[in-house]
């Protein structure tokens, strides 16, 4: 009785979804895929406080910096897709954000079942969908469906650093699936 107590209590630890802490020195990759044409994109978080400053790179095209004001992260509603300029620093409004859903979008999401991002009404879905996996380990994301059935986003369960892991047929027909995060 006593092993199989144990193993069923090592089954529910592993079976626990992963949420990994953002913070300085954060490293993400992603696949960027595009009018069928598909790119890795490494992004860096430099800091937090005042604004989240980001260090991006792209293999044979360049690197910059982007800065995401706290506004951003707390309210913005859209996700910038400029293509940013090598050398540069992309200072984003007050609305954009980049790989990330605001803090009011999660927290709608969370308790509503819906948000508003990019001029689009996403619901929140409990159906099935493929685990996201980083290094062998599912992550805990947030799975929503635009209203109109095209567009979907897989977001991480972090209410402070609510992380985009994946989106399919994003706004602007860009679609971003996060590789890495260390």
């Amino acid at each position: 009785m006593l092993l199989i107590a144990m193993v069923s209590c090592c089954c529910a630890v592993f079976a626990q979804k992963f949420v990994p802490k953002i913070e300085a020195g954060t490293e993400m990759t992603y696949t960027v895929s595009m009018n069928g044409e598909s790119i890795q994109f490494q992004l860096n978080v430099n800091s937090i406080g005042d604004s989240v400053k980001m260090t991006w790179e792209v293999a044979k095209y360049g690197s910059g910096q982007y800065v995401m004001a706290a506004q951003s992260l707390e309210n913005g509603n859209k996700m910038t897709l400029q293509a940013p300029e090598p050398d540069e620093t992309t200072k984003l409004s007050n609305s954009e954000t980049m790989v990330f859903i605001s803090r009011s979008a999660y927290k709608s999401i969370a308790k509503n079942q819906e948000m508003e991002f990019d001029n689009l009404k996403y619901i929140l879905t409990k159906d099935a969908t493929p685990a996201i996996k980083i290094d062998n380990k599912e992550l805990d994301v947030l799975h929503a469906i635009s209203t109109d059935g095209k567009n979907e986003m897989w977001v991480l369960n972090n209410p402070a650093f609510p992380l985009i892991c994946k989106t399919k047929n994003g706004t602007a027909g860009a679609s971003f699936t996060l590789q890495s995060i260390r």
